[in-house]
């Protein structure tokens, strides 16, 4: 089988100093994944209004339009691919849980970047507060969301029927302490699937876009 199964991955590069860690988290303890998805149509639900123009006069309406069945509540949609896609996972947390950072410290030791082993919770928790916090996730460093067919068998795997991870941006991230169980901590992450930059200076060019128009912009 490929893939992931009941478990996920997501890596992180948070910055230090001059470097980047990369901080892998392992979410395997009563995870949940849920994916949704947003679509914004360049033309939306128009039906109502083309039908209040056939009503004014048909002459301000192409006929094969003014021939057409428009009725009430149904309106026209065009997509133009544009929209979002979140993956929302929950998960919990028990204090062996491996890895948890960058797997830079002995086992049943930790510092700020990785709590991995057999580590208290409250600093796995700010382990996961500090990466979340301080990577900054999007088109030109994504985070990397390994799970189900999403993975490129880094992870004790084979490779996924996409050949790689999901590319996301970090929306929101929370880790608490699990009022029922002490021995556990409640978590959940709202990713967005995020497109990749072209291998350009994508800030550059678009600074030098704004500077032609407003070159062509007279100064009042």
């Amino acid at each position: 089988m490929t893939g992931l199964r009941g478990e996920a991955y997501l890596e992180v590069d948070v910055p230090d100093g001059d470097t980047t860690r990369t901080c892998v988290f392992h979410l395997q303890e009563e995870l949940a994944d849920t994916g949704a998805i947003t679509h914004q149509y360049l033309l939306s639900n128009r039906g109502q209004l083309l039908r209040s123009a056939y009503d004014i006069g048909t002459d301000l309406l192409p006929d094969d339009v003014a021939d057409a069945d428009l009725e009430n509540r149904k309106g026209y949609h065009v997509d133009g691919g544009a929209g979002t896609y979140t993956e929302d996972l929950s998960f919990q947390v028990g204090p062996g849980d491996s890895p948890w950072g960058d797997g830079s410290s002995e086992a049943g030791a930790f510092n700020k970047f990785d709590a991995s082993g057999d580590v208290d919770l409250i600093v796995k928790k700010q382990v996961w507060d500090w990466a979340t916090s301080q990577a900054q996730t999007g088109s030109g460093n994504p985070a990397r969301l390994h799970v189900g067919e999403w993975t490129d068998g880094s992870h004790e795997t084979d490779e996924g029927v996409f050949e790689g991870p999901m590319p996301v941006a970090i929306k929101e991230a929370t880790l608490t302490k699990d009022p029922d169980d002490p021995s556990a901590l409640n978590g959940s992450i709202e990713l967005t699937w995020t497109a990749l930059f072209p291998d350009v200076d994508v800030v550059g060019a678009t600074e030098d876009a704004m500077d032609e128009v407003a070159d062509l912009i007279p100064d009042f």
